[in-house]
């Protein structure tokens, strides 16, 4: 933005300028010749300050904005997963585990996909029915760790 700016300024005190030169340009011949000279030195005050341009400036912050609301949305939907895996294990009987999920979120096609689903069972819990649990009745493969391991 602080571009733009400095480009309008600089191409306004150019304009203010140039109208200033030719209410006092000389009648006759050489009036040609000051016209000319003028639209050149307008000409070149539009251009001269894009040899400052850097596109990559003006790119940069929008690309991260992106990421940064897709990182924001995955971990929305982490947190989602996580919160519905266990309770889903709760009313099922199966208490005092944590679940953790690894989301990623496509945001053109709106669609996530789940990467990794781990929970973490204590000792009294058979690791493979709860396995077995969760992909029949939730449809999600995950990997199922005691949590003193």
């Amino acid at each position: 933005m602080e571009f733009f700016r400095e480009w309008c300024l600089s191409v306004c005190l150019t304009l203010v300028i140039s109208v200033i030169f030719s209410i006092f340009t000389p009648q006759g011949a050489m009036q040609r010749f000051y016209k000319i000279v003028i639209s050149v030195f307008v000409f070149i005050s539009f251009i001269y300050p894009l040899k400052d341009f850097d596109a990559d400036d003006f790119s940069a912050p929008e690309a991260n904005l992106i990421i940064d609301i897709g990182n924001n949305a995955s971990r929305g939907f982490e947190n989602q997963i996580n919160s519905s895996v266990k309770q889903f294990l709760n009313k099922n009987g199966i208490t005092g585990c944590n679940v953790e999920s690894s989301v990623k979120y496509y945001a053109q096609s709106r669609e996530i996909e789940i990467k990794e689903l781990t929970v973490f069972l204590p000792d009294e819990y058979s690791d493979e029915e709860v396995k077995k649990m969760i992909f029949d009745k939730l449809g999600l493969n995950s990997r199922v760790v005691y949590l003193g391991k």
